[in-house]
Formats: structure tokens, sequence, C-alpha cells
């Protein structure tokens, strides 16, 4: 017949076996029955003698302690008057207390690390909110430019003729994305090179895809992917000489 074995859970050290006694009683940490703790810590000992487990000092010196914890606290009690000596166990507690802080800190870090580990963090990044315009750049130019176009029938005879409310609904139902205008813009001057502001804003088919045109254009000034040039009445735009022609086209 086979001898039944037993399985003895292995502590770290000798805090980590009180702290186990300690849940197994239900017992509050800072007052702790020593006889009944010492009883089972001394047990626990015993099994690890009868596995040949080796004993390590740890656990040796804090049964001296427990015994010695437990026979102080057998002495009489100082007549009433005298002053009162600390609780035997109360520098045990604070051991424990501290102990079990850091075991929770050190499982935390632990489920921390299983979730974020290999992860690079990135300092944050102050992002400039500047939209302005570059200070050689004569937004009044492009206003009178503007304003000449909308004063053209030949090219955009609906223009001139839709009526304000018409306009809102045109503009609320047909809006025209910057986004797309300034690709169409980049692809205009990458087909013609060098080209007549005017003429880029007469490619409009609507009001809405007008005023895309134009603040296409102004993004673009703004972030010098677009030069401008006047001769005498004309507002001319070149894309800019450090993006080729191949680059600006695909972006």
């Amino acid at each position: 017949m086979n001898e039944p074995s037993y399985h003895l859970e292995v502590f770290e050290g000798p805090l980590d076996l009180l702290l186990s006694l300690i849940a197994k009683n239900k017992v509050d940490i800072y007052d702790i029955p020593i006889s009944l703790i010492l009883d089972q810590y001394m047990e626990y000992l015993d099994r690890m003698a009868e596995m040949d487990m080796e004993i390590a000092g740890d656990f040796i010196v804090m049964a001296a302690e427990l015994m010695l914890i437990k026979s102080r606290m057998l002495l009489p009690k100082p007549p009433t008057g005298e002053e009162e000596e600390e609780d035997p166990r109360a520098k045990l507690a604070r051991a424990l207390e501290e102990y079990r802080r850091a075991k929770e800190a050190a499982l935390y870090l632990s489920e921390q690390y299983g979730l974020y580990a290999g992860r690079i963090a990135k300092e944050p990044e102050v992002l400039s909110t500047r939209s302005d315009l570059p200070e050689h750049i004569d937004i009044g130019l492009l206003e009178k430019a503007f304003q000449r176009v909308l004063s053209k029938n030949s090219r955009l005879p609906e223009l001139a003729k839709e009526s304000e409310r018409e306009i809102r609904r045109l503009l609320a139902a047909k809006a025209v994305p910057v986004s797309v205008k300034i690709f169409s813009v980049m692809r205009y001057l990458y087909a013609n090179g060098r080209s007549d502001f005017e003429e880029i804003l007469l490619t409009a088919k609507s009001r809405s895809e007008l005023i895309a045109i134009f603040s296409a254009v102004l993004e673009l000034l703004r972030v010098q992917r677009v030069t401008m040039e006047q001769e005498e009445e004309r507002v001319l735009l070149t894309l800019t000489k450090t993006h080729d022609r191949k680059a600006s086209f695909e972006v």
C-alpha cells in the first residue's frame, strides 16, 4: 500500500508564512493570537523537517521571535500608574503590514509589466497651432483676384445670379472639402507649371468649389508648398522648388 503524499506550500520567507496563517485564521494583524499562530508556525516547520526540506535560518529566527513575544505576553502587567510598555506584538504587526503592502505592490507591478512590457513611451510633443500666412504673402492680392472672378459672368454665370438664400442652400448641399481642392490645385500646377491664380479659380463650377479652391491656395501658401508672385494685376502661383514634380503630384 502506497503511503499518502502531502504537498507543502512553499513560502518566500517567514513573514509570507505568517501572513498566510493570519489570513487562514481570519485574525487582525494588529491583534495576533500569538499562541495559536506560534503552534501553526511550528507545525509547518516540523512538516518541512519531515520532508527533508531545508529550513532557512530566517524561519528559525522568526520562531524564536514568536516565542519571545509569547513569553513577554505572559508576564504580569505593570501596576496602575506606571508607564505601560508597548504591546510585544506591535513591532511584528508593523513588519507584517509593511511586507503586505510591498507584496501587493509587487503583484500590481507584475500585472502592469505583463500588460505593457515591450512598449516604448513617447514624450508628448507640442504641436504648432499657428495658422497665419508667411509675412511676404499679401492677402489683399488674393482677395482682389477672388472678387474679379466673382464678377465675371462669362465663365461662372451662375455665381452672379444666385441669391444669398440659394447660395446657402448650395453650400449646405454640395460642400466641397478643402482637402480635395488642395490636391486639385497641386495637380493643376504640376500639369501647367506657373499659373495665374484667377485661371485656377475659374476652374470652379460652383461657388462652394470656388471657396474651397481659394481656401486650398491659402493653405498651400501657409505651408510653403506654393509660392506667389505679382506681375502687374496678375497673381502667379508656382510649386516650391523643394518639392519636385513627382513628389508634388503624388502627395
